[in-house]
């Protein structure tokens, strides 16, 4: 796929943007507002992106390079936002490439695991839609056994995607569901399962 057609590496990663990214753009205008970017603001910034799951190490990094730009100047929330968004894409830049799919070596899996909330329903179906439009065939299987609504939003993304969707019982083997997945992929000769 190319770049101009999905609007970018930068377009997909702010597509990409889940929940938690709300709640840093949420804590970085409460911080900002009318505040001064001194190191009481950064160590406040620092603890923001951390308990946003940044990760300790990224999270000073960001913090030390706004710093480095803009210590003690008057700041909005919006300007924090572009800088911290350039300094991300550039910490992500070196290590970024696309997820190349060997219709040889079919199915692809793709397994994504996260915590609730994280945004794992909407990955997989934005993920579908652009293998689908890639042109590969696209199997979606909710995995997600104990909670119905994840099913119900898989196979909501799975009619916008034209992927269909396996699904299991409710409150049933996960595992089991995601064997059941492999095989029925590779009977129907999918390109990608996406679990």
């Amino acid at each position: 796929m190319s770049e101009e057609k999905s609007g970018g590496w930068f377009g997909r990663l702010k597509d990409g943007l889940s929940k938690s990214s709300q709640k840093l753009a949420d804590g970085i205008t409460d911080l900002f507002t009318k505040r001064k970017l001194d190191a009481g603001a950064l160590q406040d910034l620092e603890e923001i992106l951390i308990t946003g799951d940044m990760g300790v190490t990224t999270a000073a990094k960001l913090a030390g390079s706004l710093a480095e730009r803009r210590f003690e100047a008057d700041i909005s929330p919006d300007v924090v936002r572009a800088a911290l968004a350039e300094d991300i894409a550039d910490i992500l830049a070196p290590v970024a490439k696309p997820l190349e799919i060997n219709p040889a070596h079919a199915p692809h899996v793709v397994l994504v695991c996260g915590v609730n909330g994280s945004g794992k329903t909407t990955t997989i179906g934005k993920m579908a839609k652009q293998f689908k439009q890639g042109g590969h065939t696209v199997m979606i299987a909710a995995g997600d056994t104990f909670r119905a609504a994840a099913v119900e939003q898989l196979q909501i993304w799975g009619e916008r995607s034209g992927c269909p969707v396996i699904t299991g019982t409710p409150g049933g083997d996960a595992a089991a569901l995601a064997y059941t997945a492999l095989e029925q992929a590779k009977a129907e000769r999918a390109d990608v399962l996406m679990i």
